[in-house]
């Protein structure tokens, strides 16, 4: 068979003719370092801080952080002077209320609503026709004011048209799942080791769990006049808790409720953080409060305080919202979070005040231009809607002003002690002493911070100076309102602790000045995003893009690791160290009475500056058992059938040879506590024969 023969010659192509002509790719990492100089600010901080905080006296800072501090705000100014980063702005404006009339039907409601709530709140208790007048005043005037659609008519139409057609939408970008992974951080933050850190109370806690007792009674109070008066609405909350999830009246009851909302004031957070810039200053600050030892630890006490932050960051997030939005709406919702808050914690007093200041700054900007009549109504109308909701109160205030005002005139006049000196310059020193909580010393109250250093962390607390001077330079440049107030509410939001004039000892406490936290981590997360912004600019593209997100989740962790050594390590060493064992007392009552003993044989001979017997009990899981047993009191058991068991201090010799006479036979030993200097002794007197 003939092969075929081919070309005598074959054409091959060039590669020039086969493959494209090639780009040439830059491979070295181009670098503005004009654009540096923000970073450079952060490293500068960054030092400053950790010299601060490694200071050894918190009586004299040293120069070399202050001097680094320094240069960081040189750096700053003159970054921002420069133009190396655009300062963000924040959203802009829009126009969405239609200024509708006031529905007057609703508005008559609600004002004869308003007064049977007031009549019906006397003597101190909530009826069930107080409840539902209150309500339905809080409701009408509402829903008086409230532009747009009734929204309870919208949401019922909602409902049945979903019960007709039941049907579920859930989406998830890179962006949702970044929030809700800062909201998890946070849930780990707040309920890690919950029951164990911190394990005991204090007398306060004591106080709360029997106003909680006597709600899971059936006395429903308006205000807890125990311990010079306490807000109402933790005591409920709490025996929701207990109720709900089995808990009893004991410490994890109250810091369940509490720890949760601490956890419920991140998303506030974000908000007032987008408010202040853009979405990704929100989330920095979100995931810098969910880590932080401060919002961490008052929200692990079982006590009101973060009830002043989650109202507070509410509050200020639907102003900043409405005021940007021109929504009376939205006005009115933080006038109604605001009143409730006043039912929390009693430094929320403060937020009327500071949400008027708000309202006050926005309108003598231009920004207000044609709005500020209009303004003042809304504020009228959001003034009233929270006097109503503050209407149970007011009845208790006008009963028994004594109680309701002598916390906060105690502390700001002369009521229980007379000023320590000039009142002007107590304030001034508050002033100082309070602002400089965030970076350099927040005080000796152990049960809220570590004594003596920052309420911040380091990284966050250089973040917070850089934030700080962000907002001022961008005020001085662009005169918006928002940052104006955003400096000034950091002060007026502590103004509870600020103004302790009578005890400045008690200044800073960080638990009255819980609000600040709002401001504080939103500034710093601006500061965040701004450096990141710095890296990006002085290195365009995917490299520079990817330098500084690491740079960014480096910051993040280094914070997160380092809050979490001072809540779980320093904070709880402290905490133990200086708290009184009572849940060892407690455990060793439980202990004896489960095995060979009763409940009501065992006792607790009191003893100057020692344990709160009502803990011992409530450790005990006796929550209304006062195991006190006076050391002159004891021979009122010397003839009690055994066995006995007595617990008393390890220094009461005393009441140690009294014990020795009353019962020779009995048995001595000491208890080894898990921390050092805690040791008591145990005296049990077995079962004797023969006994009447």
């Amino acid at each position: 068979m003939a092969i075929p023969s081919g070309p005598s010659r074959v054409t091959v192509p060039s590669v020039a003719a086969v493959v494209p002509a090639v780009v040439p790719v830059e491979t070295r990492l181009t670098v503005h370092w004009r654009y540096l100089r923000l970073p450079g600010a952060l490293a500068a901080a960054l030092i400053g801080q950790a010299i601060l905080e490694a200071a050894p006296r918190r009586d004299i800072m040293p120069v070399p952080g202050i001097l680094l501090y320094v240069l960081a705000l040189a750096l700053v100014g003159w970054a921002l002077w420069r133009d190396d980063v655009g300062l963000l702005r924040p959203p802009g404006a829009e126009a969405i209320s239609n200024d509708a009339p006031a529905r007057v039907t609703w508005l008559g409601v609600g004002a004869v609503l308003a007064v049977m709530a007031f009549v019906t709140s006397g003597g101190n208790t909530f009826r069930v026709i107080t409840l539902v007048t209150w309500f339905g005043a809080v409701g009408s005037i509402l829903l008086a004011f409230w532009e747009g659609e009734n929204p309870i008519r919208r949401a019922a139409r909602s409902a049945v048209e979903w019960l007709r057609r039941p049907w579920l939408s859930m989406a998830l970008d890179g962006w949702a799942l970044a929030f809700w992974a800062a909201l998890g951080v946070g849930v780990f933050f707040r309920f890690a080791y919950l029951s164990t850190i911190p394990l005991d109370m204090w007398s306060d806690q004591a106080e709360k769990l029997l106003d909680v007792a006597d709600v899971l009674a059936g006395r429903y109070a308006i205000y807890f006049p125990r311990n010079t008066g306490r807000e109402a609405i933790q005591m409920y909350m709490a025996a929701a808790t207990a109720r709900l999830f089995g808990t009893g009246v004991s410490f994890l009851t109250l810091k369940l409720g509490t720890a949760f909302v601490g956890w419920l004031t991140l998303p506030f957070i974000y908000g007032f953080g987008r408010e202040l810039a853009d979405r990704r200053v929100g989330l920095a600050a979100m995931t810098l409060a969910g880590v932080a030892m401060w919002p961490n630890v008052i929200s692990r006490t079982g006590l009101r305080f973060p009830l002043y932050a989650v109202f507070a960051a509410a509050a200020l997030y639907f102003l900043l919202r409405g005021l940007r939005r021109h929504s009376r709406n939205e006005i009115l919702l933080s006038a109604l979070v605001a009143g409730f808050g006043l039912h929390g914690y009693s430094p929320a007093r403060v937020l009327p005040f500071v949400l008027a200041a708000g309202i006050l700054i926005y309108m003598l900007h231009p920004v207000a231009r044609g709005q500020r009549g209009r303004l003042v109504v809304w504020s009228l109308a959001a003034a009233l809607l929270g006097l109503v909701v503050f209407l149970p109160l007011l009845r208790v205030a006008l009963e028994m002003p004594d109680n309701f005002l002598f916390r906060s005139l105690s502390r700001l006049g002369t009521a229980e002690r007379p000023l320590p000196g000039a009142p002007l310059a107590i304030l001034l020193s508050n002033l100082w002493n309070g602002l400089a909580m965030f970076n350099w010393n927040s005080g000796q109250i152990w049960v809220v911070s570590i004594a003596g250093k920052p309420v911040l962390d380091w990284i966050t607390a250089a973040l917070f100076v850089l934030g700080v001077a962000l907002c001022i330079v961008r005020y001085a440049r662009r005169r918006h309102w928002l940052d104006l107030f955003a400096i000034l509410s950091i002060p007026l939001l502590m103004a509870p602790s600020i103004l302790s004039l009578a005890f400045p000892g008690e200044n800073p406490a960080p638990n009255r000045a819980s609000a600040a936290m709002v401001p504080v981590f939103a500034v710093a997360g601006w500061a965040l995003v701004a450096v990141a912004d710095s890296i990006h600019a002085a290195s365009p593209g995917r490299k520079g893009k990817a330098i500084a997100a690491g740079w960014v989740a480096g910051l993040l962790a280094l914070a997160s690791l380092n809050n979490y050594a001072l809540t779980f390590n320093e904070f709880y060493g402290n905490y133990r160290r200086s708290s009184w064992n009572t849940y060892e007392g407690g455990q060793v009552i439980a202990a004896y009475a489960r095995s060979i003993g009763t409940y009501e044989s065992a006792h607790v001979v009191p003893y100057p500056f020692w344990w709160d017997t009502r803990l011992v009990g409530i450790q005990a899981g006796q929550p209304l058992t006062d195991y006190a047993l006076a050391r002159e009191n004891l021979d009122s058991i010397a003839f009690e059938p055994g066995p006995l068991l007595i617990l008393f201090h390890a220094d009461d010799i005393e009441t140690s040879d009294r014990l020795k006479g009353l019962f020779p036979h009995g048995q001595l030993r000491t208890y080894d506590s898990a921390e050092e200097g805690h040791d008591f002794m145990i005296y049990f007197v077995p079962e004797r024969a023969g006994t009447p």
